[in-house]
């Protein structure tokens, strides 16, 4: 399979992902616009209907990223072949941007029920974010060298010539037989 053919898979699989993310969160937005979600409560006062549908698109929105970025990996393996384990790293960042939109999408259904302890909403979600990021740090850097191995065979200038560079000959070396 070429790089080309490896490139249009994932073009694919993204597109795919955005329709079902773009469904969801049309799905999402009509929910809160309804007039009589916004005053029914859900399991109190505190949580109304729409605002506990909404976390649960949203859910379904971060379940449906990290999908993409489990399912697209081995296309990144493929296309970015400087990088040992692209795809590795590539779900380490879909999993960054997946807490933290999910960090914003989860506050208005749980603040409510920790009033006083958002510092624990907060943490969990710096914990994850960090483990995460400090994976996909280490992935770069246990990947540098092959790293600065393809940018510096980028930089040299490409040798046209068809032929071999000759060698000095060495004069211990026996001469090579004559046709």
């Amino acid at each position: 399979m070429g790089k080309k053919d490896i490139f249009w898979s994932l073009v694919i699989k993204a597109v795919k992902t955005l329709v079902a993310l773009f469904t969801l969160f049309a799905i999402g937005y009509f929910v809160e616009i309804l007039p009589y979600t916004k005053a029914l409560p859900f399991l109190s006062q505190k949580l109304p209907v729409s605002v506990f549908l909404n976390a649960v698109v949203s859910l379904l929105g971060v379940i449906v990223f990290i999908k993409f970025g489990v399912e697209a990996s081995p296309e990144a393996d493929g296309l970015l072949v400087f990088i040992p384990g692209a795809g590795k790293l590539m779900r380490s960042v879909i999993k960054i941007m997946a807490l933290l939109f999910a960090y914003y999408a989860f506050q208005d259904a749980i603040f409510p029920f920790i009033e006083d302890y958002e510092w624990v909403y907060q943490s969990v979600f710096l914990g994850f974010t960090l483990f995460f990021l400090i994976r996909a740090g280490l992935q770069v850097y246990h990947s540098s060298e092959v790293i600065s191995e393809y940018l510096v065979s980028a930089l040299r200038p490409y040798k046209a010539s068809a032929e071999p560079e000759k060698k000095p000959a060495d004069p211990k070396s026996p001469a090579p037989p004559l046709p």
